[in-house]
């Protein structure tokens, strides 16, 4: 195909028309971008609110880059950055108070790595044994106390428990997120100045992109080097930051390469490597690449022979047994990760490769790529569809993100003094974040709960419910379309209001319409798929008014708020009873199975039984559970907490003395979800009640 120009243009723009199909288009780039820098500072605000420290949060890889696609299944890296520790490079930068590591370099390190000692805070002296925790650090033959880079895994250890893992200097509970707390020093550390001393062309990177990256500073992360005999106490060199700054002044032409680069990877040599050769030597080869060939040649009809002169570049390193790092000096990014007799091999494969591009394009089967190229007669799902499909995926994170410091603090049973300093920190944090909008929006939850605790507390003593209680309530009403409006209608009725219940109900009823997208924080169930039309507005109009007008979260209540929940609901916060149940629980991922979380629209129409019940209206009542029971059975689609829609359709069936209708309900939740289930619970309570009818 290199002999025939004109068909290698035509097979570039038909794969940069396929690319864009799947998604590598600006706009969705922009959106993934904006996306997870969202999330890096809502994730700070949360861990800032948690443990009453500033550190920073960074999410670096494919998804803050936008450079991933549907098919690829990305995951998510992000560095927690420990403000608390001051990183030195010599005692003259030693402050008193603060908790200081120095930073150890000599000519016997290995590059790109270090190695850190404790230092004393109260004098410029080094740390001795006796004053720090043993299993974090290692004294050394010349007495000096280093810290191990393993410091933090028993802390990981004790919170993942049995669903711990650690890859390189990354700990994670086996999900898609992978965590990696590092330190950070303000300024590039020794070898990390190659980026700006080393000659180039020139045209790439821009000055004012060096001009910014001479500000970015330099990460410390917890992992040794391949080949050295103390890789527990070293400490590798990271310039993340600069690595993100120069792909986000990358082209769209630029990011679809290196995407088609990592689907090239994935398809061929992860197959005979797995991750050992990883996308960071494919996005090296693409920096230095960009960097050596003339910007002329970026154009989207010569996408393929961009492509190629990348694994040019690559296939030439492949040949020194040689990866050289961007902005490191002295680093040999294929040791300890390609072995020396597989170097021939993968160079042959890319040989043939470049020889023969468009066969091996033609061979991908990720995001139907091959297929598509060949125009072969097969239905796809379009670029709209693949739009909306980001769309939902980008507005699903983000949603979490902002409903999540709510959650957390639910989940935690933060009380009303923690909850009325979270709301001071958020509104504190309003500037400092840049996120304002984002965190107002997130204080409203937390109106919501600390007005269902303070209510809860009035219940539970029988004290009246003051005024401000009202008024929290109302603050938090439009948090998003039903969660706040259901929460408050709970309270109404639990506190024997139940006009005024049956009037929230029936007004948060007529808010609801075709394209409302019910949601669930919690892992291990399942949403169900919005609608076309919700994704087109999730596509259309900001995030903050979507939630307001068309998300319906689930309803959450914690033991602190048990007084504003019907009481039969109080059994889902015992749901964990045997050692089956516990051996089935994510110690992270299932703390919600402590609280009552239950959908919107079954609770809706719960409350509306429970109401009618207590006002005597009859048709209301059946008209009530009849929606329910569609629900449940028609509409859910048995996603959401259907286990829970179940439990409080059993108990309107015992109300109307149907116990063997009731019987059915609880017994179909447990075929659904046979751990960790409140079913259990109402089956014994039934079995219990038969046998003192019987006289058992």
């Amino acid at each position: 195909m290199d002999r025939d120009p004109e068909s290698q243009h035509v097979m570039s723009l038909r794969l940069s028309r396929v690319l864009r199909d799947i998604g590598v288009t600006k706009q969705m780039v922009a959106r993934r971008r904006r996306t997870f820098l969202l999330n890096e500072k809502v994730t700070a605000v949360m861990k800032s609110l948690r443990y009453n420290t500033k550190d920073n949060v960074f999410v670096f890889g494919s998804q803050s880059e936008g450079t991933t696609t549907l098919g690829m299944n990305s995951d998510t890296d992000m560095f927690l950055c420990l403000n608390n520790f001051s990183v030195i490079m010599d005692w003259a930068d030693w402050k008193l108070g603060k908790k200081c590591l120095l930073v150890i370099k000599n000519d016997r390190s290995p590059p790109q790595h270090c190695c850190i000692q404790f230092v004393k805070s109260d004098c410029p002296l080094p740390e001795t044994l006796d004053n720090v925790k043993a299993e974090c650090v290692e004294e050394t033959l010349d007495g000096r106390v280093l810290l191990k880079n393993t410091w933090m895994d028993r802390v990981f250890e004790q919170e993942l428990g049995r669903v711990f893992r650690k890859q390189g200097p990354s700990r994670s509970d086996g999900t898609d997120l992978d965590h990696i707390t590092a330190f950070s020093y303000c300024g590039l550390l020794f070898e990390c100045n190659y980026l700006f001393t080393r000659s180039k062309p020139g045209h790439w990177p821009r000055p004012e992109i060096l001009a910014k990256a001479r500000l970015c500073p330099t990460f410390l992360v917890p992992q040794g080097h391949a080949e050295s005999d103390q890789s527990k106490l070293e400490w590798r060199f990271s310039t993340s930051l600069i690595e993100r700054l120069l792909m986000f002044d990358l082209n769209i032409l630029q990011i679809q390469v290196y995407t088609f680069l990592k689907i090239l990877r994935n398809t061929f040599f992860k197959p005979l490597v797995d991750d050992r050769l990883s996308t960071f030597h494919f996005k090296t080869a693409l920096l230095f690449t960009i960097e050596s060939y003339p910007p002329e040649i970026w154009q989207e009809s010569d996408l393929l022979q961009c492509g190629i002169y990348c694994l040019k570049t690559l296939q030439r390193w492949f040949n020194l047994r040689h990866c050289p790092h961007y902005t490191i000096s002295g680093v040999n990014l294929f040791v300890g990760k390609v072995r020396q007799w597989e170097f021939p091999l993968l160079s042959a494969v890319l040989s043939d490769m470049i020889d023969n591009i468009m066969d091996y394009v033609k061979r991908i089967e990720m995001d139907q790529i091959g297929e598509r190229i060949d125009d072969r007669p097969r239905i796809f799902s379009t670029r709209y569809q693949n739009t909306l499909a980001t769309v939902n995926y980008c507005f699903t994170k983000t949603t979490s993100d902002i409903f999540g410091i709510y959650f957390d603090s639910t989940s935690d049973r933060n009380d009303n003094l923690k909850i009325i300093s979270k709301i001071i920190k958020v509104v504190d944090s309003l500037h400092e974040f840049g996120i304002w909008a984002e965190l107002l929006h997130a204080a409203k939850w937390l109106y919501q709960y600390l007005a269902s605790m303070t209510a809860s507390t009035c219940l539970r003593s029988n004290q009246p419910i003051p005024p401000d209680v009202y008024g929290m309530y109302e603050a938090s009403l439009d948090s998003d379309l039903t969660s706040s409006r259901l929460k408050l209608a709970s309270m109404l009725y639990c506190s024997g209001q139940y006009e005024m219940a049956e009037l929230m109900l029936d007004y948060t009823e007529s808010l609801l319409h075709a394209d409302v997208w019910q949601r669930t924080p919690c892992v291990g169930r399942a949403d169900l798929k919005p609608t076309e039309r919700f994704l087109q507005k999730a596509y259309e109009i900001p995030v903050l008014e979507v939630i307001k007008r068309h998300v319906a979260f689930s309803v959450v209540f914690n033991s602190l708020e048990i007084c504003c929940v019907p009481g039969f609901l109080e059994y889902e916060m015992h749901r964990t009873i045997s050692p089956e149940d516990f051996n089935n629980r994510n110690p992270i991922h299932d703390k919600w199975m402590d609280l009552v979380v239950i959908d919107s629209r079954p609770f809706m129409f719960y409350l509306q039984y429970l109401t009618s019940r207590q006002l005597g209206k009859e048709w209301r009542r059946l008209a009530a559970l009849l929606k329910l029971t569609n629900y449940i059975f028609v509409e859910s689609r048995f996603c959401g907490h259907i286990e829970t829609a179940l439990h409080v359709l059993g108990h309107c069936f015992e109300l109307e003395n149907q116990y063997i209708t009731a019987w059915n309900c609880y017994k179909i939740s447990v075929e659904l979800f046979p751990f960790n289930n409140a079913a259990r619970w109402h089956i014994i309570r039934l079995f219990q009640q038969a046998r003192g009818i019987r006289g058992d």
